[in-house]
């Protein structure tokens, strides 16, 4: 499962009804096994197999809604099963202005 919150001021393009196509930075692309779009987040469920690919790119688009300087939180992926696979990755600050 990878779970990504919005920092506030943002909101997400639903997926299921935005074609990622169509960016030109979009580039092989993994499709989740199950997708869970939230109000504040987006979650990715997929299958992992050790010894296997451990890469997957998920691509999502989001729309800057409110001015302001916001805190986003970690990625966070694990294993739902596996406590022995899992990883936070990134968080920070961004600035959203007219």
């Amino acid at each position: 499962a990878v779970s990504d919150l919005l920092p506030a001021g943002f909101e997400l393009e639903n997926p299921r009804l935005t074609e990622m196509a169509s960016y030109t930075f979009v580039k092989d692309g993994t499709t989740p096994e199950y997708l869970d779009v939230r109000d504040d987040r987006i979650n990715f469920f997929t299958s992992f197999h050790p010894g296997g690919s451990k890469q997957q790119l998920f691509y999502y688009a989001m729309r800057a809604v409110s001015p302001g300087r916001f805190v986003y939180a970690p990625i966070i992926a694990e294993a739902m099963y596996n406590g022995e696979y899992h990883s936070v990755s990134g968080g920070g600050s961004v600035t959203i202005s007219r």
